[in-house]
């Protein structure tokens, strides 16, 4: 009985010993872990390669120049153009463009059209 007694104590002092005795139990603090950004993603773009004989190319077109006309001169609009744009160019105010071109709607330029151009 005795035996039972000591295997008893052995196992109640095993016991103590894995248990934290006199310090705090640790705690796990979990951490953020940040989230990646996309990256946005691009068009690839391949460039066009050139013909082997660059003789059989036509011209690339040059902007007009203004064009005297018999009471001014003209221009031919080009993509991007704006009226605002012309009249700073040639130097002119924007209203004398507009009424030299009888335009009505000034956000209606179109590239190719043909714009007298008033003198100053």
């Amino acid at each position: 009985m005795w035996r039972t007694g000591v295997v008893s104590l052995l196992v109640m002092l095993l016991g103590a010993a894995c248990l934290p005795f006199g310090r705090a139990t640790p705690t796990v603090t979990p951490t953020l872990v940040p989230t990646p950004t996309p990256l946005p993603v691009l068009p690839v773009v391949t460039p066009t390669p050139a013909p082997a004989n660059l003789s059989s190319m036509p011209p690339t077109p040059t902007a007009p120049a203004a064009q005297p006309a018999g009471d001014g001169t003209t221009y031919v609009v080009q993509p991007g153009d704006t009226l605002y744009s012309i009249a700073v160019r040639f130097g002119v105010s924007l209203q004398a463009l507009i009424e030299a071109n009888q335009i009505e709607d000034p956000n209606q330029l179109q590239a190719g059209q043909v714009l007298v151009i008033p003198r100053r």
